[in-house]
């Protein structure tokens, strides 16, 4: 990995982080020995989204905690250093014993989760050897994983086998789980996206850039093309014409030079910052695609859409599609979603399109034009379809309550009668 950091300014930034982390460590506030401790593991920024709404409800709670939460990433920790419901944000440092010891001695949590998968070594070792309960939470584990694989299984069999408790995505999951771990409970309890997701949804109110942008579209549907890679905007081109459309392109990398690239073969179309600023306002002529060159936006762009392509469908693979199917928008992307779960679950049940050719595209979206009732209908299951697996984040509460590993109020009662000693 330092060979692979010379070339990588982000690899280069995770090592200096995992080197230097006792400086963010020694910042997290001391507190009473009664208070809680709870420290959240994650890679990066998806998965501290999905702690986010465990995060929410505990500080909802009338019980204090000390949460504190590490990341493996450096766009993960760079994006939440700052994030208000934790008492504290850090690097995991290196898996090795000195640095774990140190780091377990410190922070001295009274419970560790971590969130899907990012389990290390020395990390889970040293949480064994204190007895703390460790947890994986909104766990997946595919039948025909690498873990499996006969020369890794006994490594990776010992690795899980340290846990105290598995909070499993899918009943697969759960089976796949109890096959590599036997001793540790796995259970099959939801996944927190959905909550997130759908927490987000509830807000009502809009970036000013947003709004600007709903106010270009007029009566026209507005498609969002989110996280697209070139393969996607190349077919989309082919509709950027089409008067009824009003078309926002956000791209995965929205580097200056990508998006001139684009402006150039699509003549029609104008960036959301040019448009934006105060020196050019509401254009003199409709805008048939805006190009979102700014980040941070697409969560709230699927709320003022009425059809989502979602990108990656070409290459790796297509992007997550939790957020725009809670805003219920009818879905498309390229062919390649077999590494996405909600994907495949979405198109089997007839609620996600996979386009591979121009022809298939216009003749969706004409569909969805020129028949209105089609569309509301694909709206409602869509949104349906997250509504029914939105709710783990209580039921996984109840359950570390239920076995003890979160404190209830009775058990807090007794600990704030007791003198309270500084860590």
């Amino acid at each position: 990995m330092r060979l692979v950091a010379l070339w990588s300014p982000k690899i280069r930034r995770a090592l200096k982080g995992r080197t230097d982390w006792r400086g963010p460590v020694s910042r997290i506030p001391a507190m009473p020995q009664h208070i809680f401790r709870i420290h959240f593991h994650v890679s990066s920024v998806g998965e501290f989204e999905q702690a986010i709404p465990l995060i929410e409800l505990l500080r909802n709670e009338p019980i204090s905690y000390r949460i504190t939460v590490s990341f493996f990433s450096s766009s993960g920790y760079d994006h939440r250093k700052g994030f208000p419901l934790v008492d504290g944000v850090c690097y995991l440092p290196h898996d090795r014993q000195s640095d774990m010891n140190e780091f377990m001695n410190r922070l001295s949590p009274d419970l560790v989760i971590i969130i899907r998968y990012d389990l290390w070594p020395e990390f889970v070792r040293q949480t064994e050897i204190r007895k703390i309960p460790t947890l994986l939470l909104n766990g997946v584990l595919r039948k025909n994983s690498i873990r499996f694989f006969p020369l890794v299984r006994a490594f990776f069999s010992a690795l899980y086998g340290r846990l105290t408790f598995i909070s499993a995505v899918e009943e697969e999951d759960v089976e796949s789980f109890r096959k590599l771990a036997p001793d540790v409970p796995a259970y099959k309890m939801g996944d927190t996206r959905y909550d997130r997701v759908w927490q987000r949804l509830q807000r009502r109110d809009f970036a000013d850039e947003v709004a600007f942008a709903q106010s270009l579209a007029g009566e026209r549907l507005i498609v969002v093309a989110g996280s697209t890679w070139p393969e996607d905007e190349r077919l989309l081109e082919s509709v950027a014409n089409d008067k009824r459309l009003f078309i926002l392109i956000v791209p995965h990398e929205p580097t200056h030079d990508h998006v001139s690239a684009l402006c150039d073969r699509m003549p029609n179309a104008r960036t959301l910052s040019d448009l934006f600023s105060a020196k050019n306002g509401i254009p003199d002529s409709p805008v048939q695609t805006l190009i979102i060159d700014r980040l941070g936006l697409l969560a709230e762009l699927y709320r003022i859409g009425d059809i989502a392509w979602v990108g990656g469908g070409f290459g790796a693979g297509v992007h997550s599609l939790l957020e725009p199917a809670a805003c219920g928008l009818p879905l498309m992307s390229g062919p390649k979603i077999d590494r996405s779960r909600d994907a495949a679950a979405l198109r089997e049940e007839g609620l996600l399109k996979t386009v591979v050719e121009e022809t298939e595209l216009k003749a969706y979206l004409n569909n969805l034009i020129e028949d209105e009732e089609y569309r509301k209908k694909q709206k409602k299951l869509i949104a349906s379809f997250v509504q029914e697996r939105v709710g783990a984040t209580e039921e996984i509460v109840l359950v570390l309550r239920e076995r003890g590993w979160l404190p209830n109020h009775e058990m807090v009662k007794e600990q704030q009668n007791e003198l309270p000693s500084v860590m």
